[in-house]
């Protein structure tokens, strides 16, 4: 690209450096976002153009880089944008039909419950409805314990008699069966005594909660244990085997402490852990299996075509490789602010905060224009904000392929108009909240065109 036509010919012109930062996770494959991403990028890069000719001192190269599981570099070395073309990005693919699951939960029914029982049958009732309402199709299963022998008839359930523990199975069902089958569920129905998971002697519960699912290899397995008692952690090595063994993915509403017996089981079994310590009520209880339901349905609608759960959102990959190029070298001491525009339809699943920090440490990492594009209702707005880094620009929220378009055309023009026109301040100069002053972002127009949001 020639630019002796510019006064004082290629000495007088800087370099601007125009990164897209994009998810490609496999949330990105659905509802068309990936494929809006790429028609919104292209359809900007004309616009981008005519801002570089009004902008002669800028020489304005871009690059892309794109994150799921790990990150990589879509377009690796800076093309100058007069040559620049947008070759396509491709999401993770997502498997085809309808994601099945099983969920078995495992409930104590020991005294300690007392406040809690009634809490967790309603809101187990409530998640029934909840899961089926974030997209998956599951049959949900019961087992309740404690120690004590049973008391009163068997309706609808088995009940068996281990070494110290008395359980009771039902078998799997439909949600709505299923939320009669919780109904069963009272205060020391087994007993009564104390449940301490993971001492030695609860390990013989969970071969019965193995036999709780069914053998398909084509449904998702996951337990959910809600127990507000601890033990120690003797039987902790055997219960994960048998876990990880079945492929049974556990999530644990437990308690803290005790060497994180009841953490360590969910953990190690790729689930997840909240704390009920001082849960009372059933408010409490709603939020809390609202947050597992909703888990519980994102890793089941979003498993890869190759079997693996799609929670690869590594934003914080992403970070590290740009970093690389922000240092100085291989950026140039006197350059205009860089561009960084990062999109995202979700949040990070890698360690987000510690590369932010890191590229905030670099003189054009601080400098840099930070702009977040946030596609759909789950994005994580916080994170985009932290990657911002000033209250005075927010986030953008695209909830249809219109909205998109209007804000990659904005990041790509005003923005980058401004960042391009002179004065700037280059590292070392006197700081300021904004490193370069924006023009504000376009307005939602959905009460003058009337949009369905689909994402």
């Amino acid at each position: 690209m020639e630019h002796n036509h510019r006064p004082g010919g290629s000495l007088s012109t800087r370099p601007l450096h125009f990164f897209w930062i994009c998810d490609c996770s496999g949330s990105m494959s659905v509802d068309g976002k990936i494929q809006s991403l790429n028609e919104a990028i292209r359809e900007g890069l004309p616009h981008m153009r005519k801002v570089a000719e009004q902008n002669p001192y800028a020489q304005i190269s871009v690059r892309a880089i794109a994150f799921s599981h790990g990150a990589r570099w879509h377009v690796s070395s800076g093309v100058e944008l007069e040559d620049f073309q947008w070759s396509d990005l491709e999401a993770d693919r997502l498997a085809a039909g309808t994601p099945k699951a099983d969920i078995v939960f495992l409930v104590d029914t020991s005294g300690s419950m007392h406040d809690e029982i009634e809490a967790v049958k309603q809101s187990c009732q409530d998640f029934a409805d909840r899961i089926i309402a974030e997209g998956a199709t599951v049959r949900l299963g019961l087992v309740g314990f404690d120690i004590g022998g049973h008391r009163g008839t068997a309706a609808g359930y088995a009940v068996h008699n281990l070494s110290r523990y008395t359980i009771g199975t039902w078998p799997l069902a439909d949600p709505p069966q299923f939320k009669r089958d919780i109904q069963s569920l009272r205060l020391g129905l087994f007993g009564g005594g104390g449940c301490y998971l993971a001492n030695e002697d609860t390990v013989d519960i969970f071969p019965y909660v193995v036999q709780a699912f069914d053998t398909d290899p084509d449904r998702e397995k996951i337990l959910v244990i809600v127990s507000d008692e601890i033990g120690s952690t003797r039987g902790l090595d055997r219960i994960v085997s048998l876990l990880k063994e079945s492929r049974i993915t556990t999530h644990v509403l437990g308690v803290p402490g005790m060497g994180g017996a009841h953490e360590q089981i969910a953990q190690q079994t790729g689930g997840e852990f909240w704390s009920i310590a001082g849960t009372r009520g059933v408010q409490a209880f709603e939020g809390i299996l609202g947050e597992v339901a909703t888990t519980i349905a994102q890793e089941v609608t979003q498993r890869l075509a190759d079997g693996t759960v799609s929670s690869g959102t590594d934003m914080g990959a992403a970070l590290r490789l740009l970093a690389g190029e922000l240092a100085i070298p291989p950026m140039p001491p006197r350059a205009l602010p860089p561009v960084l525009v990062m999109i995202s339809d979700g949040q990070p699943t890698d360690d987000f905060d510690a590369a932010l920090r890191g590229l905030m440490t670099l003189p054009w990492g601080k400098k840099a224009v930070r702009i977040g594009v946030a596609i759909g209702r789950d994005a994580n707005l916080e994170v985009l904000e932290k990657f911002i880094g000033t209250v005075e620009i927010k986030p953008l929220r695209a909830h249809n392929p219109q909205e998109l378009t209007r804000y990659i055309r904005w990041a790509s023009t005003s923005v980058l108009a401004a960042a391009s026109a002179p004065p700037s301040r280059a590292p070392g100069t006197e700081s300021s909240a904004v490193n370069v002053p924006l023009p504000a972002p376009p307005s939602d127009e959905s009460g003058k065109v009337k949009v369905t949001d689909v994402w």
